[in-house]
């Protein structure tokens, strides 16, 4: 059991994948019934390129997780629960498939 409530997927993109990031966000939505955020088109808070998020419940990821390693594709995927310790969060309790980027920790204060 998680010790955790709640997961934000990011799927990372540029111009040149954005719209297989829009299919896989898309089809996990509707296969999972889990909320899809934005397609921001520029950096956003810690991520460092364009980025949407996938909101996935506790009970939720392992089936959601497995899903998204064998559909992502080439796209970068960076997984993290959600605490009251962000930071934390972005860092010691994340997971990443595919590129491993460095995060913008100064919108956490670092």
């Amino acid at each position: 059991m998680s010790e955790f409530a709640e997961f934000h997927a990011h799927v990372y993109f540029d111009e040149s994948n954005i719209d297989a990031a829009r299919n896989l966000c898309e089809a996990a939505s509707s296969k999972f019934g889990i909320t899809m955020g934005r397609m921001h088109e520029k950096p956003v808070g810690p991520h460092p390129r364009w980025s949407c998020q996938l909101l996935i419940l506790g009970e939720q990821f392992g089936e959601v997780i497995p899903w998204l390693s064998v559909n992502r594709g080439d796209l970068t995927v960076f997984i993290h629960g959600q605490s009251e310790d962000v930071l934390a969060d972005h860092t010691q309790h994340a997971m990443w498939m595919g590129e491993l980027l460095e995060l913008n920790l100064s919108s956490f204060g670092k």
